[in-house]
C-alpha cells in the first residue's frame, strides 16, 4: 500500500487566529488560547523545537532512555495537562515537515508501569508521513516501577486510561491547526490510528471501548488486557517455584532446556521440522516422558515428580476452584522469566494500586488477593468492557497479534479477548472478522525478536516496538528508520495493513512475519505466514499455505 495525502471534503473551521504559527513556543500557545485550552491551570507548552532531517529527538526517561534517531525534518512540541487537583500528565506531538505530512495521525502506547514519552516509536511513524503522539501517562518510571501509583489514585486514572484520551483529544486540534495554510480553514485531520504492545495492547483496546472516536483503527500486541487477572497470575507463578531450596524448584537453566526440549516435541508435530512450535495448542505431551525416571527420558532436560508438578502449574491455566483466573503458557514458552524470581510487575500492582502498602510481598500472596483485585479494578484500567459496537458501527478496525512464545502474556489471554468478544457481542466468527483479526506469531517473544528456543523465527511484522525493542529487556530490529525493508506492503507490514483495511476496505487475509539475518536488514534469513486465528497456516518444504 503507497501511503499519500489524504484528500477530505471534512474541514475544521478555526478562527484565524488558531491557526499555525510556525513551530514556536508562542505560535503553539496562541492555538491553544484560541481554543479555549490556554489557561495555565489546564493546559500548557513545555517546548516546541524544529528538528533537522536526520536529527533526533533530545527528551530520555526511564521508560524510553534512548532518543529516537535519523528523524525526518519535523516539529517536536510537548504540552502538559492538568488531569486532577493533584496531577498532570506530558505529552509530545512529531509533526513531520508540511511537505510530508500524510494528513493522518498516529498515537502509540506504553509499556508496563512505565512512564515516559514513547519517542523511538513515534519517530518510526513520522518516517510514514505520519503526525504522531505519546503520553508519559502522567509519571517518569521504568516499566517494572510501580511506586508512583502509592497512594495516589488519580495517578493511577491517568495510567489506566485517562492520559492517553486527553492527548487524543488535544492532539486532534493542534494538528489541523499545525498544518493550517494560514486560511480560515484548517488543513483537515483524516484517519486516527492507534498502536501499542503489552500495556499499549491494553491502552488501545481500553480506549476503543470507553471512547470509541478517539480510533478509526488500532494495532495492538501481546495486550495486556486483564490487569487484575494478569498482575494477580503474575505473582501467583513464582510462588509456585519458590523457594529455590524447595524440592519442585526448577532453576532458570532447567526451564530453559525443558522448553527446549518441548519445542522440539511440538515442532516434529506440526509437518516442518524447523525448530519452531507452528501451533502449541495442536502440540501433545506426554508428561511422564519429561521424568527422569522415564527409559526415553534426555537425561539432561529431565524432572523429578515434584518439578513436573511446577512445570504443569506453569503450563496450565491459573484457576480458583475451577473457574479460570489466567491462562497458562503454551508449548515452546519459558517460564523462567516468571517462575524463577519475585516479578515486581505482579506484586507491585498489589502493593502501590490495590492495598497502598510496601510491605506486602509476593510470598504473602493468596486467592483472596485476586478476589480483592477484581473487586476493585483500580483505575478501570482491565479493557473488560467487550461490547465494542459501538466502534465497529462507526467502521473501526481492530487488529491483535501476540506472540506464541511471550512469557510473560500468555497467547491464549488475546485468543480469550476475542472469544469473550464474539460472546458479549452475540455475532458469530464471519461477523467478528469483519472489524477484528487476531494473529499468532509462532516463536515470537514479548512484543519483539524470538524466542531463545526458537532462534530462527520470523518475527518482525512492523509492529509497536520492534524496530526500537524494548530497553534493557529486549532487542528490535534496530537499522531501519519504519516499515519490512525489501517488503513495504501490507502483507508483511502490520501497520499498512491495518491503513488498507480501514481506508480501502481490504481486510487482511495474511500477514508474513520475517527474520532477518542476525536481525539486521536487508538480508532476509526467512519469512512465514501468519493467517488469522483461528487459522492457521500449513507449511510444506519451504512453503507456505
Amino acid at each position: 500500500m503507497e501511503l499519500r495525502w489524504l484528500s477530505t471534503t471534512v474541514w475544521t473551521l478555526f478562527p484565524a487566529h488558531a491557526l499555525s504559527l510556525g513551530c514556536t513556543v508562542y505560535g503553539f500557545k496562541s492555538t491553544l488560547e484560541s481554543l479555549g485550552l490556554g489557561s495555565s491551570t489546564t493546559t500548557s507548552v513545555v517546548y516546541a523545537a524544529t528538528i533537522s532531517a536526520g536529527g533526533s529527538s533530545f527528551d530520555p526517561s526511564p521508560e524510553y532512555p534512548t532518543n529516537a534517531t535519523n528523524l525526518p525534518g519535523l516539529c517536536a512540541v510537548k504540552f502538559n495537562i492538568k488531569s486532577s487537583d493533584t496531577t498532570s500528565y506530558n505529552l509530545a506531538i512529531l509533526l513531520p515537515d508540511h511537505q510530508e505530512w500524510n494528513g493522518r495521525l498516529m498515537t502509540t502506547g506504553n509499556g508496563g508501569f512505565g512512564g515516559g514519552i514513547n519517542y523511538p516509536d513515534m519517530g518510526e511513524y513520522t518516517h510514514y508521513g505520519f503526525a504522531s503522539v505519546s503520553t508519559d501517562t502522567g509519571h517518569l518510571s521504568d516499566i517494572g516501577d510501580s511506586f508512583w501509583a502509592l497512594n495516589n489514585p488519580e495517578s493511577i486514572i491517568d495510567w489506566s486510561y485517562r492520559a492517553l484520551h486527553g492527548s487524543v483529544a488535544l492532539a486532534k486540534q493542534i494538528v489541523p491547526a499545525y498544518y493550517s495554510d494560514n486560511k480560515t480553514l484548517a488543513s483537515p485531520l483524516g484517519f486516527s490510528y492507534y498502536t501499542g504492545c503489552a500495556t499499549g495492547g491494553r491502552q488501545g483496546l481500553r480506549l476503543l471501548q470507553l471512547y470509541p472516536d478517539d480510533f478509526d483503527g488500532v494495532l495492538v500486541g501481546d495486550a495486556a488486557w486483564q490487569t487484575t487477572h494478569l498482575q494477580s497470575w503474575s505473582t501467583w507463578m513464582p510462588l509456585q517455584n519458590y523457594p529455590s531450596e524447595a524440592p519442585y524448584h526448577i532453576t532458570p537453566s532447567l526451564f530453559a532446556s525443558i522448553t527446549a526440549h518441548i519445542t522440539a516435541l511440538c515442532d516434529s508435530q506440526d509437518g516442518v521440522i524447523d525448530s519452531i512450535a507452528q501451533d502449541p495448542t495442536k502440540c501433545s505431551i506426554d508428561y511422564t516422558t519429561l521424568l527422569c525416571s522415564s527409559p526415553s527420558a534426555n537425561q539432561s532436560a529431565c524432572l523429578t515428580q515434584p518439578q513436573l508438578t511446577t512445570l504443569q502449574k506453569a503450563l496450565s491455566p491459573y484457576t480458583i476452584n475451577d473457574k479460570l483466573v489466567f491462562q497458562g503458557l503454551p508449548f515452546g514458552s519459558d517460564p523462567s522469566s516468571l517462575a524463577s524470581e519475585s516479578n515486581p510487575i505482579g506484586y507491585g500492582y498489589f502493593q502501590n494500586f490495590l492495598y497502598n502498602d510496601t510491605s506486602y510481598n509476593f510470598t504473602s500472596y493468596t486467592d483472596d488477593d485476586f478476589f480483592a483485585a477484581a473487586s476493585a479494578d483500580p483505575g478501570r484500567a482491565t479493557a473488560q468492557d467487550l461490547d465494542v459496537s459501538s466502534f465497529e458501527e462507526r467502521g473501526g478496525k481492530i487488529i491483535m497479534y501476540h506472540g506464541y512464545a511471550d512469557p510473560l502474556i500468555p497467547a491464549g489471554s488475546s485468543v480469550e479477548y476475542v472469544t469473550r468478544t464474539l460472546s458479549a457481542m452475540n455475532i458469530d466468527e464471519s461477523k467478528l472478522s469483519s472489524f477484528l483479526r487476531l494473529f499468532l506469531i509462532p516463536g515470537m517473544n514479548h512484543c519483539v525478536s524470538n524466542a531463545p528456543t526458537q532462534p530462527g523465527a520470523p518475527w518482525y511484522i512492523a509492529a509497536a516496538s520492534q524496530i526500537a525493542g524494548i530497553a534493557g529487556r529486549l532487542t528490535g530490529l534496530g537499522n531501519v528508520t519504519h516499515s519490512v525493508p525489501g517488503y513495504e506492503d501490507a502483507k508483511h507490514d502490520s501497520v499498512l495493513a491495518l491503513l488498507k483495511w480501514v481506508e480501502e476496505g481490504v481486510p487482511p487475509d495474511e500477514l508474513i512475519a520475517t527474520k532477518f539475518v542476525n536481525e539486521t536488514a536487508p538480508a532476509v534469513e526467512s519469512q512465514r505466514t501468519i493467517c488469522p486465528w483461528p487459522n492457521v497456516a500449513s507449511h510444506k518444504r519451504n512453503s507456505s499455505e
